[in-house]
């Protein structure tokens, strides 16, 4: 799915005279089941007048963002990224909720509204539906360790009883069976996710390890507790050009010997037939470069680092200049 495709799917909530049912559900502390929230439907309604703008103007407005799948996510800007890892039990529930109406109603006597993390929000009619995911901050659970005041006649006294404030905003929505992550730091601090991503980069590793070009691969596991550097392995195992293009190792250390970004940063073996990982800088380089972002011009015979690299498909461009 690409950016364009996605605003498509989600532009079903602007279609005029619409009608559109919204249900919100909660995720709580040491509980991973939902509960459906019962809130009055004139409050409903201003809510979903809430999280539709929020789509509009987090996603569907934002014009300069691209989709990318999660496991080739880097450290460019302005990226979405669709999930295709190991789908965390809390994410999954994105798609569970939808259309499901076997949830338990929220409880208050066997909850507090202090015990909720997080909220489900389902917007839809019977045609189309969007789930999205927004992870509370503390000042949206209002309650929580803290002594409030409130205005009485002429005085202040306590008030004691827990709130849940409803803001827009919201980290990952699921449509269409696709889960789209809007805020990757969010979504890294929750739910295990830091261990799919450290299980996935496992499998950049033993990647490298088959090309037999790495003298010392165990300075590279020492990196996997990193999770930036964890997701620069995912991609070297699900999308690396000079591993899927079977590059031939002498080629890839002749590389690292003349190109400007690399020359003198990278050290080898007695036969330099391996390269030797010394400092935290030459592994980056040499994740960089099965990643191929070391890209050169052919027109200005200039050298770029780049991390987008849209391929070009010679046949269309064939069929263009004819």
């Amino acid at each position: 799915m690409n950016k364009q495709e996605l605003d498509g799917l989600l532009n079903f909530i602007n279609q005029p005279n619409i009608d559109l049912s919204i249900n919100i559900y909660a995720l709580l502390n040491g509980d991973k089941t939902p509960k459906k929230l019962d809130i009055q439907a004139i409050d409903l309604t201003s809510i979903r007048t809430i999280f539709i703008d929020s789509i509009n103007n987090l996603v569907i407005n934002e014009n300069e963002y691209v989709l990318l799948p999660i496991s080739s996510a880097d450290e460019r800007g302005k990226c979405f990224y669709e999930y295709d890892l190991e789908l965390p039990e809390e994410l999954n529930n994105l798609i569970d909720v939808i259309g499901n109406d076997n949830i338990h109603i929220f409880n208050f006597n066997d909850e507090q509204i202090v015990e909720i993390n997080s909220l489900l929000i389902v917007i839809g009619n019977y045609e189309h539906q969007v789930s999205l995911f927004k992870k509370l901050s503390p000042i949206e659970v209002i309650g929580r360790g803290s002594f409030f005041l409130r205005k009485t006649s002429e005085r202040f006294e306590r008030f004691s009883n827990n709130l849940l404030r409803i803001s827009p905003g919201f980290q990952a929505l699921s449509i269409n069976g696709s889960v789209i992550i809007l805020n990757l730091k969010t979504i890294e601090k929750s739910f295990g996710f830091t261990e799919v991503i450290q299980r996935e980069a496992l499998l950049g590793i033993e990647a490298i390890r088959e090309m037999s070009i790495v003298k010392n691969i165990e300075e590279l596991e020492s990196l996997i507790d990193n999770i930036t550097f964890a997701r620069k392995l995912i991609k070297v195992a699900r999308s690396s050009p000079v591993i899927l293009n079977n590059i031939p190792n002498l080629q890839i250390i002749d590389f690292t010997k003349n190109h400007p970004a690399l020359r003198g940063k990278i050290r080898y073996n007695e036969d330099e037939s391996m390269i030797k990982l010394h400092t935290k800088k030459s592994k980056d380089l040499f994740v960089k470069l099965l990643n191929d972002d070391f890209l050169t011009s052919e027109l200005t015979r200039l050298f770029y680092d780049s991390l987008a690299k849209d391929g070009i498909d010679e046949e269309d461009n064939n069929q263009q200049e004819n």
